[in-house]
């Protein structure tokens, strides 16, 4: 069992939640989000946001993770996992409040990695096309994939952030930072198209006004009270649109198909095209370039497929040119030919 602390440390769960948040990530709105959400829920389910600190013990939020993410990915449990722990170390050895930890037993789990998340380039030509989708999805798809960037980050963008003539724009990345983000011929004309002869606001609009337009912070409004995309309905579209491009048989198949994969796939054909590892860091933004060759540098399934194939077709193209070159000479004879060439004794 984990040690509780004997006596209150006068300081609640739901304080010390906000003290460790505001000290930690204070200048990181997008990460302070995902930790207090956590932290929330945690604090909502074992009922002890007004309780003590040093009352709740490690066990209790061991069983808040299970009965919360127990069920769910790996990943999502060890995310949570994350939280909660580094939380408590902080409660512990920072701010000693209390002497509070997970127990032995509360542990990360194992990742399975998944190396088919890149699709091939043939197969995402299909999303380009007018048929496909209306313009607003094509060009924020587009403009992923040529930028490789976060759908979170395209999404922010305003007009006046946009420099159509050197295909770029200005935004702000995960973690805080601001940098430019570079287009292709193709995603530059569609998001040329999509803005129109409008001079501000959101790039990216709802197609009908939100129930909630007048709630929402007047940067994120367009013309005719049209608000700023959300990421979710963004998500939402994009995969309604490719289950129903899901294909059968010998083909790819769309069906699990995320707006993440567009970086994801772009990222693995620059990394096929033979661009280097601090060209890819500043393209997707990645601190760590260990991260950047774990998920994103593996060749996709198509660039092995084309790398064997040539790899087999100069093998044959050996073999017949021995074959050629090889003097034509009596058959060799096998153990099998000299059993049945020698003589039946009686």
């Amino acid at each position: 069992m984990t040690a509780v602390a004997a006596d209150p440390c006068g300081v609640t769960l739901d304080e010390a939640c906000r003290e460790w948040l505001d000290e930690r990530f204070g200048d990181k709105p997008g990460t302070y989000r995902q930790y207090e959400l956590t932290l929330r829920r945690v604090s909502a389910f074992l009922g002890a946001g007004e309780r003590d600190l040093a009352i709740v013990s490690g066990q209790d939020y061991f069983r808040a993770l299970k009965a919360l993410w127990g069920q769910r990915a790996a990943a999502t449990w060890n995310a949570n996992r994350a939280a909660v722990s580094s939380f408590l170390k902080w409660v512990r050895v920072l701010a000693e409040y209390a002497d509070v930890k997970l127990p032995p037993r509360c542990t990360s789990r194992t990742v399975d990695q998944d190396d088919t998340k890149a699709v091939d380039r043939e197969d995402l030509d299909v999303l380009w096309e007018p048929e496909t989708a209306p313009l607003r999805e094509r060009a924020l798809w587009r403009s992923m994939y040529d930028s490789s960037s976060r759908a979170k980050a395209l999404l922010k963008l305003n007009i006046p952030d946009f420099d159509p003539k050197r295909r770029r724009a200005r935004v702000r990345v995960k973690g805080g930072g601001i940098k430019w983000l570079h287009f292709g011929e193709l995603s530059t004309a569609l998001l040329v198209e999509l803005i129109g002869d409008r001079t501000e606001g959101p790039i990216f609009l709802t197609d009908v006004r939100p129930w909630n337009w007048r709630d929402r912070d007047r940067a994120d409004r367009g013309p005719g009270d049209r608000c700023r995309l959300s990421y979710n309905r963004a998500e939402e579209i994009f995969k309604a649109t490719t289950t129903a491009l899901g294909f059968s048989g010998d083909e790819v198949t769309f069906e699990f198909l995320t707006l993440h994969q567009l970086r994801h796939s772009r990222l693995t054909h620059l990394s096929e095209d033979g661009t280097d590892t601090p060209m890819l860091q500043q393209i997707s933004n990645h601190k760590d370039p260990r991260t950047l060759h774990r998920r994103y540098t593996k060749p996709s399934s198509a660039a092995v497929a084309r790398h064997l194939a040539a790899i087999d077709k100069k093998d044959v193209e050996r073999r017949r040119s021995m074959s050629r070159q090889r003097p034509a000479q009596a058959r060799p004879r096998t153990r099998a030919t000299r059993l049945k060439s020698r003589p039946i004794r009686r």
